[in-house]
């Protein structure tokens, strides 16, 4: 009797990243005997994200399992003020569960350092997200055997920062296909028949619209054209003061501005189809609203000469407004003119997205085939 070899999924850069990752995950545990499967996740939101996938794509035989937080990793959220410090420690104590393994799969380039912990092992990456924002953490892609993007865009940034295109893999943006399977709740935000804006402000302060948020949110509260649901990046909450997140709360219109600042709703979708028109920055969260075409309206609110640099292609897919006074006007102008956009956009979601109808399957085949043939080496 042969033995399944053990595949390990990892999953502890937070719950948004699960959906990119783990359908393949179950997908492997449903129809691939020869491989048990096993998830790691940090926590217990995590844990239950990934038992739902589970339940919902019938992988039983999927195991999960929560890993305690060390001592270390405690210590250093504590000092830090940073959920993310704990990756560290907690990737060491996972050194040791893995040993068994004959891959190691993560949604996030934290994982990396694994190689300095002493992993020989294939170390495979699925890229979450197909944003234009180029963070300096895309240097540690060298540590992994394969990198699995969404599409054509992510191959040629990762070709010219230097990856070997050998390395390199599309399958298609599993999430939207995970969603297409397992749509989130439908039920009305709101009941008024108003035009829906969903403003997703990035947590990377540097390019982040979220400092003049509030302000962008009271210009809303004074008006009666548009409903708002305000839905940062989840990671805006890391470090954020209670003060602060009472400020914002403080600002919800019943019936007319939802201000969610931690609800699964953040990172299923829910508000991105919902909404009519999408508001924000730098999040590649816009590509996943552009699934179907819709007006755009992205905040310059820290004066980028945005028109030639790469890290803002996705503006030229709407309006720019230059602060909270001029947001209103860009949505009234976005929701004029965006016949003429529909084009450009449905171009980039191929480009960032591929075709993500099937990605599930593919992402799947891409992986084990190249287990199979590391194997047979």
């Amino acid at each position: 009797m042969t033995t399944a070899r053990e595949i390990c999924f990892v999953f502890i850069g937070g719950t948004h990243q699960i959906y990119h990752l783990a359908p393949v995950a179950a997908e492997i545990a449903r129809r691939e005997s020869r491989f048990a499967v096993r998830c790691f996740c940090a926590d217990e939101e995590a844990e239950t994200a990934l038992r739902e996938i589970a339940r919902r794509m019938q992988a039983e035989t999927m195991e999960i399992t929560r890993l305690p937080v060390p001592w270390l990793a405690r210590v250093a959220v504590r000092v830090t003020g940073r959920p993310s410090a704990a990756k560290g420690p907690i990737l060491a104590s996972l050194r040791w569960r893995a040993r068994r393994a004959c891959a190691i799969v993560v949604p996030e380039r934290t994982s990396a350092a694994l190689r300095k912990m002493g992993w020989r092992r294939p170390l495979i990456h699925f890229r979450h997200g197909a944003g234009d924002r180029a963070p300096a953490s895309e240097k540690r892609l060298r540590a992994f055997d394969m990198i699995v993007v969404p599409g054509e865009k992510d191959i040629k940034r990762a070709v010219d920062q230097g990856i070997d295109r050998a390395r390199l893999r599309v399958g298609g943006y599993v999430k939207l296909d995970y969603l297409r399977i397992a749509p989130p709740a439908k039920e009305p935000l709101f009941d008024n028949g108003l035009p829906i804006v969903v403003y997703n402000p990035h947590f990377d302060p540097r390019i982040s619209s979220l400092g003049i948020a509030r302000d962008v949110i009271e210009r809303f509260r004074h008006q009666d054209r548009y409903n708002l649901v305000f839905a940062p990046h989840i990671r805006c909450m890391e470090g954020m003061s209670q003060a602060d997140r009472q400020r914002f709360l403080a600002q919800a219109v019943e019936g007319r501005i939802i201000v969610d600042l931690g609800s699964p709703s953040l990172f299923d979708m829910r508000y991105t189809q919902a909404a009519d028109i999408y508001l924000g920055d730098v999040s590649s969260q816009l590509y996943e609203f552009l699934s179907r075409p819709r007006p755009a309206v992205f905040l310059n609110s820290h004066g980028a000469d945005w028109k030639s640099d790469p890290r803002y292609a996705g503006w030229h897919l709407g309006e720019v407004a230059d602060g909270p006074d001029t947001v209103l006007v860009a949505i009234d102008r976005a929701v004029a003119e965006h016949d003429s956009k529909i084009e450009a956009q449905a171009d980039a979601l191929k480009l960032a997205f591929g075709d993500f109808e099937g990605a599930i399957q593919r992402s799947t085949d891409i992986l084990i085939e190249e287990l199979t043939a590391r194997q047979q080496a």
